[in-house]
């Protein structure tokens, strides 16, 4: 195997490993401490392996493709791909709670542009994904919002007693378990792109690229992911598992048909929205301060792996 496709395929399953060990997609469900945590990790595992290896062609073809004005080298993959690698071991040593998918676009868009200038962005395309980024939280908060409200009417009025109370919650917690397994599905799909996007057009055989990929996805979360399953369910709001169904239904919808249409979209930002639209439906206390932290690096990650991805390039052209 040719050196820089070996180093390619290295950095592209590190960049797997670390989306799927930052994965908390299941915490709604662990939050329940209904099922266990072994479970639910390998259940999410084989879901997130699955999306990527079947599902993940279209995300990734609007990254590698789409997204510049130019067909990729392998040495222009590897800068974007090392880009993001960097700007996440910074961010992990640093324990900033960052998107690769935001990190794989401007890694992307730093090299479209120290390479074509303007005409090596497809600015249209990137319009495109910007506007996914900033619609599918609004839609995450707005839809979970409406449908807790909905839901919690609905059991007001058909749920009396304790006991058909009880089976409504249990009953609740497995329908929960289930659209998690969905998200976790879309969740694969879109998220193992931003690994696997820049190396399928120039790898001989992208399906093993994407098997490799999942692979490494689903054994970042079942290996390291387990402690952010555990701690992210209830940072925000407590939920119960008829809102945490809510919350998950509508992440799931909004995660599955980004994927559909191509959108490389965050899904911890979706799911961050939709809790947070479930306290407001609720009229319960959100944590705003977790809130700020992950709008600053919401904002940061961006032009943050574009200057790395620039950088990276003027000095290879410096040095060579």
């Amino acid at each position: 195997m040719d050196g820089l496709l070996f180093l390619l395929i290295i950095l592209g399953l590190y960049v797997a490993w670390s989306v799927g060990a930052n994965d908390e997609t299941m915490a709604l469900v662990a939050g329940l401490n209904i099922f266990n945590i072994s479970l639910i990790v390998a259940v999410g595992a084989i879901l997130d392996f699955l999306g990527a290896v079947t599902f993940s062609y279209k995300v990734e073809e609007t990254l590698g493709t789409r997204l510049l004005g130019f067909r990729l080298t392998p040495a222009e993959a590897l800068i974007i791909v090392f880009a993001i690698a960097s700007w996440l071991l910074l961010a992990s040593l640093k324990g900033w709670p960052v998107s690769t998918t935001h990190s794989a676009v401007g890694a992307a868009i730093g090299l479209g542009l120290f390479k074509a200038g303007m005409t090596g962005v497809n600015w249209g395309v990137l319009w495109e994904v910007v506007g996914g980024w900033v619609l599918s939280p609004l839609l995450g908060l707005i839809g979970a919002y409406l449908a807790i409200k909905l839901m919690l009417a609905l059991a007001r009025s058909t749920i009396k007693g304790l006991r058909r109370e009880f089976k409504a919650r249990h009953f609740s917690g497995w329908l929960l378990f289930a659209w998690a397994g969905v998200t976790s599905f879309s969740r694969g799909a879109n998220d193992v792109a931003n690994a696997t996007a820049f190396l399928t057009p120039i790898a001989s055989n992208p399906d093993l690229i994407r098997l490799l990929g999942g692979a490494g996805m689903a054994m970042g979360l079942y290996v390291i992911g387990r402690r952010v399953v555990k701690n992210v369910g209830l940072e925000l709001v407590e939920l119960d598992p008829i809102t945490a169904l809510g919350v998950q239904l509508v992440t799931a919808l909004i995660l599955l048909v980004g994927t559909y249409l191509g959108l490389p979209l965050s899904g911890t930002h979706i799911l961050v929205s939709a809790i947070i639209g479930a306290g407001l439906a609720k009229r319960v206390w959100v944590n705003t301060t977790n809130l700020r932290d992950i709008v600053v690096t919401w904002i940061a990650t961006f032009p943050a792996a574009a200057v790395i991805a620039y950088l990276t390039c003027l000095l290879l052209t410096l040095v060579l």
